[in-house]
This record gives structure tokens, C-alpha cells and sequence, in this order.
């Protein structure tokens, strides 16, 4: 067992209901590892069930198992609440289906993942946009499909039903009245959505948490099964559960003869997804032995100062700041973001080279980032010889080149399926899929050989002399069995089979790629994942035949369909790099740094929230009244408080101290001061005096 403080090791020996209060890095993870160490020295696993706020924490709990020397524990349940509700609703689905409003509970249900659910709506959202739905909303496709799902999936996450949500979007709009006409729109593709899922025994993860809330977690058969089951609940980061979660938690504790959670103060970093870290914080009285945590083993003191702040700038409070300009180590500034990042790297470098600093123990957080910055950062880091790895929750696949390509040469397989690349497409995969041939030649080949409307490439006999001269005998010939291997391959193949010969047997040839493609097979494996668990889900979802599932596939990609937990596009992350992550992936990571670079600090995006005119994460929120109508005040002060919270979960997570890095004018050539910046002004005023005075 490592060292813990005598708080630590006595909320690990508690009895009862225990509440681990404190903020981030005090060490209530700690002791509820230890404790789940401790209990399984003593019960079978079998009897433990331990929820994690996001699915990437679950390794932390069997590293320390691991790391204790304790016998098998395979048995050992750890997940998150929407993993524990899809199992629990596959498993009591005969009893709870027809009660839940399924017209065929006898039908088994079929899962969703966040893609697929994409996928369903996108082909109820189509014909709603060409009958004149949503018109005159400045949002893709694509956004309209995310927010619809948001509102479905926040209204079962808040134990809300369909019919409240949408009515609470109505009342609390207090803006233009334009937008209550795509409020109804939004109704209306959300009512069909879940019609369908209730027709075809469809769960994504709306109708799966609303079943286990509402149906299970209420049901006397259930409760049973769980104090059968399970003797003991250990609940890490209670602030990012939702109050369903909640419910859960408040309402099974008492079944087993111990619970334990912890809760972040100043956490919830997914209120846009539904957190409730109030609710968490109200459920204290609930619990017979509550310790409060405030040593960090991660911040040192006067971090929390820097934190303040900030703190006192947006909320008008008088929290002690003295020590705050020591915590900010340099200011690193330019006009224009380029040369912010220039400026940058010798820094980094500086610290890694000069100062000892492992280049891991370094995070550059920025609150989005977008394809410029991040080719900018990553070329910088290069120069700077430092290794990198990104983290990411989310991305869409069509900003990757590749899902491009090898998407690319799907369709033109399949020309019956109705899908037609763009030139363009056909001449960035011919540039990725034959390592000699350059974007300029490549762009002359389809110029003179594609044709879009059927779509096909035509042989190459057919390109003219001079044309034929200037691309070359070598790069030519390798078209032409390209264009060969597609045709023989059409129809005869599964949309996964056909991509993974396309990468094995064709493109991973020596001829076509004389180095192994790393992020090539990155992309083939995600591509043919998605594909495979598409296809288990296609017949429910009315997609019956190949060419329906191709279709919709490639569509989904091309619309900007986004992946949850995506896989790293391109070369393969070094775990022992500069972490690159927008603030929540970051926060949410929950991994601490010695020292934080905050991008752009004068950015208006540290403040922002998204815009989602379809889906207002805060109207849905289950402690809020659903008769107030949000208003400006309201956005203003959720803003506030959320940065605040960011500041004070970044500060938690630093051993050493931030450089802050900003540039004069954004992206957009706008000049930048955003709050973030102001708040800290006298601080950078005082550290600038010191660096010049030096």
C-alpha cells in the first residue's frame, strides 16, 4: 500500500456511506483505489461495482489492482454509468420493454453507438431539410444532426421525458421569434427519431438511459438482482455524473453495505453533456461519514491564488491573491498567431533541453483546436525537436486525408451506389495512395480521366501523349492497376472486406508505398470497425442491402459525422511528448502537468460556450426552473462561472506554474482581450515588469 495520510487511510477503512470531498489531485482517487484494493482482500470481486466519470479512468482502477499483487479479479466491475445502463437493459429487456413503450419488446434490442445515432437521424433530418425545415439556420447538416441527438440524449440524462425537454426549449427562448420555428422543426425530427427506435427496438444512448431511469433502476426485480449482486459501490468524480447517475447512485446506496464516492469541488467540467456537480454537492447530508480534503500533492499553494485570481476578476469575490505572478512563469506574445507559436517553440525548448523539464510533463492547452493551429503547433514542436501526442474527445473523420482517400476508392468500386467524389477527392487519393505522384500531376490525371457523373476513372490508354509524358510511365501504369484492382473488386466484396483488401493487397504494396503506412492502417482499422459495427446495426436501422450501407456510410463521413474517443489520425502519438488538448479533453484526462501552457490566453473561446441555437444544455438541466426564460444575464454568469471552474481545475492539475502565450490578433485578423486575459492583467502587467526589469 503507498503512503497515505491519515485522512486517506481513514476513509479507506470507513463503513457505511462515505463522500470524499475536495478538489482535484488532494488524493480521494487515491483512497478509493486503496479501498478497492482493501475490500477486495476481503469479498470476491464479483460483489464490487466501481463508476468511473469517463471510460479512459477505468485503467487507473486496474493499474492499482495490478499493482497490488492481489489473486484474479476478472470479475471486477468497473464502468460508467451509460456502459452499466446498456448492459443492465440487454440484460432485464424482456421485463422492462413493452412497459417502456417498445411496439415489439419481443424483438432484441440493437445498441447505437454516438455514430450510428448519427447515421438514423441524418436519414430523418434529409427529407425534413427539402421540405423547407431549418431554413435560414446557419448551421451544416451535421450540426443539426449533433444537436438534435444533444437534446434527446440531455433530456434522459437529466430524467427528463422527450415532451418536457422540448417544451422547456420553447418557454425559457426568449430570443428572436424566428428560432421557434426551428425549435418545432427540432420537435418534430426528435419525435420521429424516437418513433423509430421505439418501432424497430433501436437504443441509442437517449432511450437507453431513459430506459434504465425510468424503468430498471425503479423495478423491485432489479433491486433484488443488485443487492445480490453487488455488496459494495465505489462512485469516482460524482460531479460528472448526470442526475440520472445520480439517481442511481442516491437510489441503490442503500442496497449495499458500503458506497463511497468522491467529488471534485469546483469540477463538472460536463455540464454540457449533463453534469450536475450542485447536485452532487447537495447529496452530501446523504452520506454518515463525509472527509474533506484540501492537501494537494499535485498544486503547490499559491497556484490556488492564480486560480483566485481569476476567481475574483469574473465573480467579484476577495480571495487572497498574493503569490499569483510567481505561478505564471513567462508571457510569450505577436501580433499574429504564427508568430506567437514561433515565439513559442524556443521556449519549450528552453525547458526541455535547458531547464530538465520532462517534454511529458508539459501540456499546451488551448480552448479550440482548429486545423491551422494544430499544424502550426506540431510543426513548432518538430523544430523544437519535442515529441507530441494530442488529445482529443472528439474529431470528425472527413478532416483526416486519408478516411478521405480510402472512402474514395469505395465509391468509385461501387459506382451504382449513387455516391460521386469530387475531382478533387479522386486527385488527393491518387496523391496519398502512390507515395511518387504529386498533387500537380495527380490533378492533370483526373483532369483527363475522370469522369464524375458515372463515376469512373477511364483507362489510361486514353490520356494524351503529353499529358501521359508528364506524369510518367511509372506513376501512369500504377493508376492503371488501381483503376484495374477497383473494377475487378466491385460488388464482389462487404464494404469492411473491401477496405481491408484495398489497404493489404493494393495500396500497402511496395510499388504504391515503399515505408509502412502507419496512419494509413490507423485509418483502415477505424474504417473497417465502423463499417463492421454498422453493418450489425443496418437491418434495424433500415439500411438492406450493401448499397444502402455503403451509401449511408460514406454520406454519414462526408456530412461530417463525428467519432467519439477517435482514434490518432496520422503518425502514432509519442506517450512520452508535449501533450497538445483543448481545455476539457484536458481537464477531463485528469492528467497533471509541471508545467501548462495556456494558448491564446486572450481568446474569447476560454469564455465561450457553444453555440447550439437547437440545444440549450443549461434550460435542460434538471435543478433549473423550466418556466425562467434564459436570458443574457444568465448566459453571462454560466460563462463566468464555467472559466472560473476551468481555471480552478487547471491550477489543481500544475506542479510548477503556466506560461501564458496569446497573440494580438485572432485568426480572423480581430483584435483579442478576451475575459480570461483581463482577469489576469495585473498579474501579467507585474510579470512583464519583472521580466524587463531582469
Amino acid at each position: 500500500m503507498p503512503d497515505l495520510t491519515p485522512l486517506q487511510r481513514e476513509a479507506v477503512d470507513a463503513g457505511g456511506a462515505s463522500y470524499l470531498y475536495g478538489p482535484a489531485g488532494t488524493g480521494k482517487t487515491t483512497a478509493l483505489h486503496q479501498r478497492l484494493i482493501r475490500l477486495l482482500r476481503q469479498e470476491p470481486a464479483y460483489t464490487v461495482l466501481a463508476l468511473v466519470a469517463e471510460p479512459e479512468h477505468r485503467a487507473a482502477f486496474f493499474d492499482a489492482v495490478h499493482a497490488s499483487g492481489l489473486g484474479p479479479y476478472s470479475e471486477l466491475n468497473v464502468t460508467n454509468y451509460s456502459r452499466l445502463a446498456q448492459s443492465m437493459a440487454a440484460l432485464f429487456w424482456p421485463l422492462v420493454a413493452r412497459d417502456a413503450g417498445f411496439e415489439r419488446p419481443y424483438v432484441p434490442p440493437t445498441f447505437l453507438s454516438y455514430d450510428q445515432a448519427q447515421v438514423l437521424m441524418w436519414r430523418i433530418v434529409t427529407p425534413l431539410l427539402a421540405q423547407g425545415a431549418f431554413a435560414n439556420l446557419r448551421l451544416r447538416p451535421q450540426q443539426i444532426v449533433s444537436q438534435l441527438l444533444d437534446t434527446l440524449n440531455r433530456a434522459a440524462l437529466n430524467a427528463l421525458p422527450l415532451e418536457e425537454a422540448i417544451a422547456r426549449q420553447t418557454r425559457t427562448w426568449a430570443g428572436e421569434p424566428e428560432r421557434r420555428f426551428h425549435l418545432d422543426d427540432a420537435a418534430t425530427a426528435a419525435r420521429a427519431f424516437r418513433r423509430r427506435c421505439l418501432a424497430d427496438s433501436l437504443l441509442d444512448l437517449s432511450l437507453t438511459v431513459e430506459l434504465f431511469d425510468t424503468q430498471l433502476v425503479r423495478h423491485p426485480e432489479f433491486h433484488r438482482y443488485f443487492r445480490e449482486r453487488y455488496r459494495h459501490l465505489i462512485v469516482d468524480n460524482l460531479e460528472e455524473q448526470t442526475p440520472a447517475g445520480q439517481n442511481f447512485v442516491a437510489g441503490l446506496m442503500g442496497e449495499t453495505q458500503t458506497t463511497a464516492v468522491a467529488v471534485d469541488a469546483g469540477g463538472g467540467y460536463k455540464r454540457f453533456l449533463a453534469a450536475d456537480p450542485h447536485g452532487a454537492e447537495g447529496m452530501r447530508g446523504r452520506f454518515t461519514h463525509v472527509f474533506d480534503f484540501s492537501h494537494s500533492f499535485v498544486a503547490p499553494a499559491d497556484m490556488t491564488a492564480l486560480a483566485n485570481q481569476v476567481e475574483n476578476h469574473l465573480l467579484h469575490t476577495t480571495l487572497p491573491t498574493e503569490g499569483a505572478a510567481e505561478r505564471v512563469l513567462t508571457v510569450v506574445g505577436g501580433r499574429y498567431r504564427r508568430e506567437m507559436i514561433a515565439n513559442l517553440g524556443p521556449v519549450l525548448h528552453e525547458l526541455v533541453y535547458g531547464r530538465g523539464v520532462a517534454a511529458r510533463d508539459i501540456a499546451v492547452i488551448v480552448p479550440y483546436m482548429d486545423g491551422a493551429l494544430r499544424y502550426m503547433l506540431t510543426g513548432a514542436l518538430r523544430e523544437a525537436g519535442l515529441p507530441y501526442r494530442l488529445l482529443r474527445r472528439r474529431t470528425s473523420p472527413r478532416e483526416e486525408p486519408r478516411v478521405r482517400a480510402w472512402l474514395t476508392w469505395l465509391a468509385l468500386a461501387h459506382p451504382g451506389w449513387g455516391v460521386h467524389p469530387a475531382p478533387y477527392d479522386v486527385a488527393e487519393a491518387l496523391t496519398l495512395s502512390i507515395h511518387s505522384l504529386d498533387p500537380a500531376r495527380a490533378q492533370l490525371l483526373v483532369d483527363n480521366l475522370y469522369r464524375p457523373a458515372a463515376p469512373e476513372l477511364l483507362p489510361i490508354e486514353q490520356l494524351p501523349a503529353r499529358i501521359a509524358e508528364r506524369v510518367g510511365a511509372e506513376d501512369a501504369h500504377l493508376v492503371e492497376e488501381a483503376r484495374l484492382w477497383l473494377a475487378a473488386r466491385a460488388h464482389s466484396d462487404t464494404i469492411d472486406v473491401f477496405l481491408h483488401s484495398l489497404f493489404n493487397d493494393l495500396l500497402a504494396r511496395p510499388e504504391f508505398q515503399p515505408e509502412p503506412d502507419v496512419a494509413g492502417a490507423a485509418v483502415l482499422d477505424w474504417l473497417v470497425r465502423s463499417a463492421a459495427r454498422l453493418r450489425k446495426a443496418a437491418p434495424a436501422m433500415g439500411l438492406l442491402t450493401e448499397a444502402d450501407l455503403g451509401a449511408a456510410f460514406i454520406d454519414a463521413v462526408n456530412q461530417g459525422l463525428v467519432t467519439a474517443n477517435p482514434p490518432d489520425w496520422g503518425e502514432p502519438p509519442d506517450p512520452e511528448g508535449v501533450v497538445l488538448s483543448t481545455i476539457y479533453a484536458y481537464l477531463l484526462a485528469g492528467e497533471p502537468a509541471r508545467v501548462q501552457v495556456w494558448l491564446e490566453t486572450a481568446a474569447q473561446g476560454w469564455w465561450d460556450i457553444p453555440r447550439q441555437p437547437l440545444s440549450n444544455a443549461f434550460v435542460l438541466a434538471q435543478s433549473r426552473s423550466p418556466e425562467i426564460p434564459w436570458t443574457v444575464d444568465e448566459e453571462f454568469a454560466v460563462r463566468n462561472e464555467l472559466l472560473t471552474r476551468i481555471v480552478r481545475g487547471l491550477t489543481a492539475r500544475c506542479r510548477e506554474g503556466v506560461i501564458l502565450a496569446t497573440s494580438d490578433l485572432d485568426r480572423r485578423g480581430a483584435r483579442q482581450d478576451g475575459p480570461l486575459w483581463r482577469a489576469l492583467g495585473s498579474v501579467v502587467r507585474l510579470k512583464t515588469s519583472i521580466e524587463s526589469s531582469a
